[in-house]
This record gives C-alpha cells, structure tokens and sequence, in this order.
C-alpha cells in the first residue's frame, strides 16, 4: 500500500477553516489514519502554508511532513517528477493529493490500496448538496476529476504539460484508470447505514453552511434506538458550536463521566429525580466525543476505551438504584431483578460478540429484525427513559422490573440470529481473532 503523498497547497482555499479546522489540516489527519506516512508539501506561496504547519497538531502524530516551494503557474507534472520520493530507484506509486478539498476517507482508502496508477474521478452525484459543492470542479470524459490521483512513476515521467491535463488526457485515452467515485459501495460499515462517499473543493463563503452540513451528516450512525433519535440533532447542533472551540473528545469523555458517575451517587441515596434527570443529559452527552472526534478527524485507538468506561458506570446505575430500591424496601427482591438484569445482559453480549468476531458486524446489522430490536430492545437509553415514566407515574420499583425482563427478551431475541451466524461464519472466529 502507498505509504508517500505530495499535497498541491497552492489554492488560498486550503488554509480556509471548515468545522474549527483548516482544509489542509483535515486532509493532512485524514491522510495520516489512512496510512500515510510522509508527505511532501507543495505550493508556490509558502509562506502561509508554513505557518499553518508550524501549528502543533496532537491529531496526526508520526506523520512526516515536509515543505517544499515550487515556482508560480501551473502545477507542472515534471515539478512533482524533480520531487519524487526515492531510495535507489523512485517510488513506484505516489499519491498526488489538492489540499483545499475534502475528502470521504474511505475514498482515499480505496485509491491508496489500488496497486496500479489511478485518477479519482465521479460520473455521477444524486444528492443536491453536494451537486452544488462540486459544480466547478473540471469535468473529464469519465466525470467530474476529483483532485486525488495515483501516479506511476513510469507513466507520469513519459508526460509533459500541466498536472489537470496530463490527468485528463490520461483519463481521455485510458491510459490512466478511473477509480469512480459513484461505484464504491454505499454501505458505511463503522456509521451502520448508507452514506455516498463524499467529497467537495473547498467551498466559497456562500456555500460554506452547506458544506458544514454535509460534514455533520456523515459523522450521524445509523440503526438507533428509539431514544436516539431524539439525542441526535441535539448533539448535532451541539457539536457543530463545540467544533469550533478548543474542546478535545477526551475532555468531553471526561466531562461525560463526571456527569454519569454523580448520576450514581444520587441514584444511589434515593435522589431518582435529580438523578434520572441528569442520566437523560448524560444519553446525549456522550454522543458528544465520538461526533467530535469523527468531525475534527481527530479519533484515536485510545478513544475505543471510551466503551469500556460507559459500561462501568451503567453497570453502576444499575446496582445503585437496586440498593436504593432494597433498602428504602420499595422492591425487596431488588437484587434478585438486578440479577436476572446483569446475567440477561451477560448473555446477549456473547451473542453479540459473536457475531462481532466472525463478521466484523454489530448484530444490529444483519437485518430488519435485528434493527427493530435495536429500536425498542434493551438498553442503556432505553431503560433511563423506562425509569423516568416509571418515576413520573410513581412506581419506579415497576419499572426496574420491566428493564430487567426487557433484557432478558431482548437476550432472547438476540440469540436465534447471533447461533445462526455463527453457523454460517463460525470458520471466521479464529481468523478474525488472530487478526
């Protein structure tokens, strides 16, 4: 896989800010979590690209960059030739990247992995938004050419002219294959739900609310549970305020906690009100880290762990309002439901671990049974609201009930479709493991 960039910094459009951070800074982290390693930096105007760069960056560390002035005018092929990475002999593959656009990291994904030369380039665009977005872009006899290509030192060195037209002339005579944007798969794996690849130049000052917008769609995922769906535009609107200020994902993991972990105090000592109150707050803010590490690509291998603290403190909602429940002697058999809660939730999380580790899948997504029961089965959000009606009709003892045999129907669901995958991609297990 191509492991060496150079980015085209020559349009002022690359220093302009999109969601609290400059094009140039997007791409540079997006290129860095699709493996990139070195990049060589461009442009005829170096000043204020070196001083966007002096800027330290903790989102893309271990990426080398470096940069490198050429004359004004056209981007000349030869130039980026002078400037080819080499040992002994030149790197076979370079990607050739513009900085002022935006680019769906799956999309370079795809071109980086190619193990031939490649123009990126989209012979179709369905949604208006981005209709709009890409109407300047140059048109080619294979569809609009989106800036990214994946030259071939042979290729390349037998071409003469400026970069736009070597490419377009490449793509015109099919010397250069097209990588098209509208035939990569819809499906977005980590975002459980379809989502076109997107990309755009950088937009002008009319267009840039709308440029926003498609950014803030792409960092939504899909199959939510009932509760969700009223989280989501809330977070939404909060991250795109949040995304402009200096606030990281780990301070909002933090914050988060902090909330949640006062949520089990006060559940805890009998204070359901104040306590179920703030666990609603709590369903939207943590959302707010995930969206805000996806939107400033600013996510790390760190921020998985983030999982592991919000079952904690679930967890110990749980037991706490079961103690309160216990103690104050509103449900005596308290931690027997808490319990069958715990053993029933044990259960589906191997169901769902299975499928998890033979398919690469959350179990959500195997169909539209699977997604109902994501919409209605049991589940953090789910129970806070059951608790909450609980609390407001007087009888949260009731309602913890409901939660735990809700569980247990959700296990049970859960389970013909997790033992049926498993039949099926049971041979996958160890190799996804060992992986």
């Amino acid at each position: 896989m191509v492991n060496e960039c150079v980015i085209l910094a020559d349009d002022p459009g690359a220093l302009s800010e999109l969601c609290g951070i400059s094009m140039l800074e997007r791409l540079l982290r997006t290129l860095q979590r699709c493996g990139i390693k070195r990049v060589t930096v461009l442009s005829s105007d170096p000043e204020p690209v070196a001083s966007e760069l002096a800027h330290p960056s903790w989102a893309r560390p271990g990426l080398d960059v470096t940069l490198r002035t050429r004359p004004s005018g056209p981007m000349k092929v030869d130039q980026i030739i002078n400037i080819w990475p080499r040992n002994s002999q030149p790197t076979p593959l370079l990607l050739v990247i513009p900085a002022a656009s935006v680019f769906d990291p799956r999309l370079l994904r795809a071109l980086i992995s190619k193990d031939t030369h490649a123009a990126l380039v989209d012979s179709g665009v369905r949604r208006p938004n981005l209709q709009i977005l890409i109407a300047l872009a140059p048109d080619t006899p294979r569809g609009k050419l989106c800036g990214p290509a994946l030259l071939d030192y042979d290729w390349a060195s037998t071409r003469h002219g400026s970069l736009e037209e070597v490419l377009y002339d490449g793509l015109a005579d099919r010397s250069l294959p097209a990588l098209d944007v509208s035939a990569q798969p819809l499906y977005h794996v980590s975002m459980r739900r379809k989502l076109r690849p997107y990309w755009f130049p950088a937009p002008s000052l009319a267009n840039q609310k709308l440029a926003e917008r498609v950014l803030l769609d792409s960092i939504q995922k899909g199959t939510l549970d009932i509760p969700a769906w009223f989280h989501a535009p809330i977070e939404t609107f909060l991250v795109s305020r949040l995304c402009k200020t200096r606030i990281t994902p780990n301070q909002l993991t933090l914050v988060c906690n902090v909330v949640a972990w006062t949520v089990t105090f006060l559940l805890a000592t009998g204070r359901l009100g104040w306590g179920l109150a703030l666990a609603l707050i709590v369903g939207v803010l943590d959302g707010l880290d995930g969206k805000q590490a996806r939107l400033k690509v600013e996510t790390t291998k760190r921020g998985k762990i983030e999982h592991w603290f919000d079952a904690l403190f679930e967890m110990s909602w749980w037991i706490a309002i079961a103690c309160h429940f216990r103690i104050s002697g509103q449900l005596p058999a308290a931690f027997e439901y808490l319990l069958l809660l715990l053993a029933a939730e044990g259960v589906d999380g191997l169901a769902k671990g299975s499928v998890y580790f033979t398919t690469g899948q959350v179990i959500d997504e195997l169909g539209p049974f699977e997604r109902f029961v994501r919409l209605v089965g049991g589940r953090r959000n789910v129970y806070v609201w059951i608790l909450v009606i609980g609390f407001l009709l007087g009888a949260p003892a009731k309602a913890f009930i409901f939660m735990a045999w809700l569980q247990v129907a959700t296990a049970i669901l859960h389970l013909p479709s997790a033992i049926g995958n498993f039949i099926r991609n049971g041979h996958l297990l160890s190799i996804r493991l060992r992986d």
